[in-house]
């Protein structure tokens, strides 16, 4: 199973036991309180995982501390079998990199260490995963394709829940998908998303952050203030503002536009504990607009979508950690009584961890970058989300599906003010 959480504003509710990062400790090297079991088969090059998100420990034990997950399909590198609680067998691989994996979760491989390929996905496509929305409240999802027409349906989804497609399949006539949970539903009860084209900008070495984003329809530009209309702005129109006089911007592509109508990038300060060469992320929420920082110099900038401006769904502010990421997670709140419509979305794609369960993911349920509308989180468009994943620190190994980060990795500064 992968590791899912549950992403929303209040709490942290993690699966497979998640913990704070203020309890991470580091492993000793040459470890002398090891107790060898029996070595592995001569032939084995490699361990391969066998359990899609078997965890990663600091040491073989069931009171460890997570480092990560990986996915199945990945062969490690290893050094030892250990004895060792927490796993069914008693016995745990140490691997190559030092950290500690159940034998339950692996084999023995002739194959050398490397990561499997991941499933082809279309080359044009924003997000790693085909995914659609239930169009119907109360879709029904079956066990199989046949069990539609005796109405044997295994859970009825709410309108908005989000799946990942794995597979199609006609069957009597009727076209049915097949989703991660290997559970059918009808095609015609779903629409299927892309995800938004929208995506920030590269902030080039030595150049002012000068960038900005229209934020209302069909933006006026003027030839002068006060003058006449000479063209106009669609929403997310990128524009580099060269001066402000009053209200107004002049923008380098000639004309200006009112200062209302952009949400504009403003250079930041480091916070405390960022280093020279650090890289960090400071998020405007007045604003929308984040800039991503290596040291003083902005490197790339973009627009979100934070929390609703309510109690139960603002964005907290402060300077956090990055404490864990993940190449996707399950996002929904649907243990929620409080509220009128529940969420539940599978694999949200690209997440990263500030603040509990407050982070930076992929939405691929919306275009409203630039304005407020999510229940606590920092909404990317997929672009940006992956562009970020891969900007900050720690760096998601290959083959890992998640990990913690450690004291020693730096983790990357994020500032939401």
């Amino acid at each position: 199973m992968r590791w899912t959480g549950v992403a929303k504003a209040g709490a942290v509710v993690m699966a497979l036991g998640l913990v704070s990062p203020s309890t991470f400790v580091v492993a000793q090297e040459g470890r002398a309180d090891l107790e060898l079991a029996v070595p592995p088969p001569s032939w084995g090059r490699s361990i391969e995982v066998v359990d899609d998100g078997a965890p990663l420990m600091l040491e073989p034990g069931a009171g460890s501390i997570r480092r990560g997950t990986v996915r199945a399909g990945t062969r490690l590198g290893f050094e030892q079998r250990v004895f060792g609680e927490g796993c069914s067998t008693g016995v745990w691989y140490q691997t190559s990199d030092g950290l500690f994996i159940c034998e339950a979760h692996v084999r023995p491989s002739t194959a050398p260490p490397g990561v499997a390929p991941n499933p082809a996905i279309d080359p044009d496509a924003l997000l790693p995963q085909r995914y659609a929305f239930v169009r119907v409240d109360g879709t029904r999802a079956f066990h199989h394709p046949s069990d539609y027409f005796a109405n044997d349906y295994v859970e009825a989804l709410g309108r908005g829940f989000g799946i990942v497609v794995t597979g199609e399949q006609v069957y009597q006539g009727v076209q049915f998908v097949r989703t991660r949970k290997h559970t059918w539903i009808e095609r015609a009860s779903l629409r299927f998303v892309r995800g938004s084209p929208f995506r920030g900008t590269a902030i080039q070495p030595g150049t002012s952050l000068d960038v900005a984003w229209v934020r209302a329809k069909a933006t006026r530009v003027v030839d002068r203030p006060g003058g006449r209309t000479v063209g106009r702005l669609d929403r997310h129109a990128l524009v580099h503002v060269e001066q402000f006089r009053g209200a107004m911007a002049k923008i380098r592509r000639g004309g200006w536009v009112r200062t209302r109508d952009l949400a504009r990038a403003s250079l930041a300060s480091p916070p405390e504990g960022a280093g020279p060469d650090d890289r960090w992320i400071d998020v405007d929420v007045d604003a929308q607009v984040l800039v991503a920082y290596v040291g003083t110099q902005p490197v790339f900038a973009t627009l979100v979508s934070s929390g609703r401006a309510t109690k139960a769904s603002e964005t907290p502010l402060g300077v956090f950690e990055l404490w864990a990421k993940l190449d996707y997670t399950d996002m929904d709140d649907v243990e929620r009584t409080d509220v009128a419509v529940n969420y539940s979305i599978q694999d949200v794609p690209w997440v990263q961890f500030f603040k509990g369960s407050y982070g930076f993911h992929a939405a691929f349920w919306h275009d409203d970058f630039g304005r407020r509308r999510s229940h606590g989180c920092i909404n990317l468009s997929p672009a940006d989300a992956r562009t970020l994943f891969q900007f900050t620190e720690p760096v998601l190994p290959p083959g890992w599906a998640a990990i913690l980060a450690l004291p020693e990795d730096k983790p990357t500064l994020v500032r939401v003010h």
